[in-house]
């Protein structure tokens, strides 16, 4: 029996009933009003949230590698410069030098200067304490410009034992004459593997 015998011999009812069937096949078969498209729409949908969520959490760590960058970029520099005011190439003839230059920068007479003994920094052993006892005369004026001159030095000084005391009395127009003694402290950077008594 060929196709077209098989055509002739349908009727209206069986026809109708043939299209039914054929048409409810199509429907479970392929048609599936969408569902298989909303599922994968909600699926990329998950998908760009969750990327969206990756994106955000990397923007969060570049934005705290950032600053922690700065942080170090800025302490870095602050460090280097700190330790550019404790040099580690410094004597205490290095430190000799400066005071008296300053004195006869300031006027002051330089009575005696004298070196004492180097020890290790109690508040840090990477560090070395240069002590130099000095004794000048001159007027309170000078003695200030002195004290003045030591604080733009680019290095870190600290005075000690200070002390002034009254010489004589003004006479005409020249000032009153004050005895300055003090102790200056320089710094020196030793390292921490460094033996006691390196770059004497």
């Amino acid at each position: 029996m060929n196709f077209v015998e098989v055509v002739n011999r349908l009727t209206m009812g069986r026809a109708l009933l043939l299209g039914v069937a054929i048409a409810a096949f199509y429907y479970f078969l392929f048609f599936d009003a969408g569902l298989n498209q909303k599922n994968q729409i909600a699926s990329f949908k998950d998908q760009i949230q969750q990327t969206q969520k990756q994106i955000q959490n990397d923007q969060e760590k570049l934005d705290r590698a950032a600053v922690y960058k700065s942080v170090a970029a800025e302490r870095g520099g602050m460090i280097m410069r700190l330790l550019s005011m404790i040099p580690e190439n410094f004597k205490v003839s290095d430190l000799m030098r400066i005071v008296s230059n300053e004195a006869k920068v300031a006027g002051s007479s330089l009575a005696s200067i004298m070196p004492k003994t180097q020890e290790i920094s109690p508040s840090a052993s990477e560090f070395e304490e240069l002590t130099v006892s000095v004794e000048m005369n001159g007027s309170f004026m000078q003695h200030m410009v002195f004290l003045s001159n030591l604080t733009k030095v680019n290095q870190i000084l600290v005075l000690r034992n200070f002390n002034l005391s009254h010489l004589r009395d003004a006479r005409g127009e020249d000032p009153a004459m004050v005895k300055f003694v003090a102790d200056i402290v320089a710094f020196r950077y030793r390292g921490s593997t460094k033996p006691d008594g390196a770059n004497q």
